[in-house]
């Protein structure tokens, strides 16, 4: 008699669940079902008024393509380095066996908006000039530039870098 107790008990649950998978799918069938197309987030009849719209303004495009013509007038080539030209103007050879004429490096500020080198008791800042010779341009010393590093000189188109002891 237990036994067959059990037996309607899982006939009972069986129909039970069966029932609820049928009402969900029902449910499902009907939630996603189409409808009419008015429906929908975006309407057939929309999408149709639009791409009419795209079809009248891509009517209006011209087909025919305008030619670019590039006129040669200097023959200069476009994609040309401004720099390369600048190779017309070699200067002579810069003599190798340049050497800085005796001078006292005191101290440098080179983390300032205004970097500064003391040199010979006096102050100097980058592209001042530093007359040492006697004779006019010979003995001139260019400050180019005060960094971390040292101080950048030119001296007769060749560039050396000092520190201050």
């Amino acid at each position: 008699m237990a036994e067959q107790m059990s037996q309607k008990q899982h006939t009972t649950e069986y129909i039970a669940i069966s029932a609820l998978v049928l009402v969900a799918l029902v449910i499902g069938i009907m939630k996603f079902k189409k409808g009419d197309t008015d429906d929908e987030v975006f309407s057939r009849k929309e999408f149709n008024k639009k791409w009419q719209e795209v079809e009248i303004l891509e009517a209006s495009v011209p087909k025919d393509e305008n030619e670019i013509i590039y006129n040669v007038e200097n023959e200069r080539f476009p994609f040309k380095s401004p720099f390369d030209d600048m190779a017309k103007y070699k200067e002579e050879p810069v003599d190798e066996n340049v050497t800085l004429p005796e001078m006292l490096f005191q101290g440098m500020v080179w983390k300032s908006s205004r970097p500064q080198a003391i040199i010979n008791n006096k102050v100097y800042d980058i592209k001042d000039v530093i007359n040492v010779g006697t004779e006019a341009g010979e003995g001139n010393i260019v400050v180019k530039d005060i960094t971390k590093e040292g101080i950048r000189l030119i001296y007769k188109k060749k560039e050396f870098i000092v520190r201050p002891k």
